[in-house]
């Protein structure tokens, strides 16, 4: 990457959807923080800016009359960059000022730190069932047999929507993020795939309400006013991108850290009291979540740059927790840091709404495959989707390990 430094406004030679963004994730962001700047303009995709340094992630986020979370397809403007062909709002994400607290509120007790620590043990029971699978040969791809599946089928138990499709369901929301920009063609039709089976879960489970996390979606108001159809489906797929994208992807950038830092490695096995601190660094230093959006809504100096209405704009949250002003060494990893500020899980009204069962599966597996397995190692090479610009994830993580016993 070369940075090109032109008035009136700072260039970079930047595309967070390439194959260098992929390969050389951490190099491409020291490079864009030795800038000095905190935002930058990309030609790519129609040309964006990438908020890259902590202040300027921070404030955008709290500004949300300045930058905007609604699109309209209709009106030229299309979620991401580039942009979706998918119309469809994800909410709450793509809610704007006190509507995204209404959006929020109505799933709330789902997703607290109360609920999220009592499906703990659920949690745990999934994951080393997951394990057993595969424990007694010695050797698995730990994304798509534990990484992938756990939190899939999570989020299916409580939607009450056939866990044991969890895989269908990766697929299609896979293709829907990774293949955007490399196969549309394939990623349109893993869209419809979804959008076809929830309509199908909307029809059986309004002919007989349950407990579920569906069924209050299905019977959720704001003011008085039942959720329509498309927004219902918005919230679903939101739903579903976090539970089977995200948090496989943090749990397995900390798997590939650590097959090279065994001093980590070491340290968590012999205390694992370090784990609440030690999985806020991750965050920090692993965080997935690269693609997420604003438009800007009028003309505006920012961070020393002059904004024009309608620009699009990417919120770098992980580039932001590696930004050396705010944190003195970046790179380097510190498991018992305190007061660690980062930005993984957004800030303001968009904060992740799974943040607190994210913290709780990821701790659950990172744990679980250090105790039972704690002589892994990446067995040839990882592997990453193609496309690391919305989710940088690992697509296939094989190891091998000294076989152990099942746990039931």
């Amino acid at each position: 990457m070369t940075i090109i430094d032109s008035s009136p406004r700072f260039v970079i030679d930047f595309d967070h959807h390439d194959a260098e963004f992929r390969d050389n994730n951490k190099e491409v962001v020291a490079r864009l923080h030795a800038t000095g700047r905190k935002i930058g303009w990309s030609e790519a995709h129609g040309g964006y800016w990438a908020f890259f340094g902590y202040d300027a992630v921070y404030d955008a986020v709290q500004d949300w009359e300045l930058f905007s979370s609604l699109h309209d397809l209709a009106g030229g403007c299309p979620k991401g960059v580039p942009g979706s062909t998918n119309p469809t709002q994800l909410l709450p994400i793509d809610a704007d000022g006190p509507m995204v607290h209404e959006y929020r509120k109505l799933l709330l007790s789902w997703f607290s730190p109360g609920t999220a620590k009592a499906d703990e043990q659920r949690i745990r029971d999934i994951c080393n069932e997951l394990i057993d699978t595969f424990i007694e040969s010695g050797q698995c791809d730990l994304t798509n047999d534990l990484l992938m599946p756990l939190p899939a089928r999570l989020i299916l138990e409580k939607l009450d929507w056939q866990p044991e499709r969890w895989g269908e369901w990766i697929e299609w929301v896979h293709g829907m993020i990774h293949d955007r920009t490399s196969n549309p063609e394939k990623s349109q039709r893993d869209i419809e795939a979804i959008f076809g089976n929830i309509v199908q879960e909307m029809i059986k489970r309004r002919e007989q309400l349950g407990d579920d996390l569906f069924s209050d979606l299905l019977q959720a108001q704001i003011a008085g006013k039942a959720l329509e159809d498309p927004q219902i489906i918005g919230y679903s797929i939101l739903l579903l991108l976090g539970g089977m994208d995200t948090t496989a992807g943090l749990t397995g950038n900390v798997i590939a850290l650590l097959d090279q830092r065994h001093d980590l490695r070491q340290l968590l096995i012999d205390d694992p009291s370090l784990w609440p601190t030690a999985l806020e660094e991750f965050l920090r230093h692993d965080s997935p979540s690269y693609g997420l959006y604003r438009t800007v809504t009028r003309d505006a100096v920012f961070h020393g740059e002059q904004l024009r209405k309608g620009e699009r704009v990417v919120l770098m949250f992980p580039a932001a927790g590696l930004d050396p002003n705010v944190y003195p060494d970046p790179d380097g990893i510190d498991l018992r840091r305190t007061g660690n500020r980062h930005m993984a899980f957004g800030l303001g009204p968009h904060r992740c709404l799974g943040s607190h069962h994210a913290r709780v599966m990821s701790t659950v597996m990172l744990s679980e495959v250090l105790r039972r397995m704690p002589d892994f190692r990446v067995a040839g090479e990882l592997h990453r989707f193609a496309d690391a610009g919305d989710v940088y994830a690992i697509k296939s993580l094989p190891l091998t390990f000294t076989p152990g016993p099942r746990s039931h």
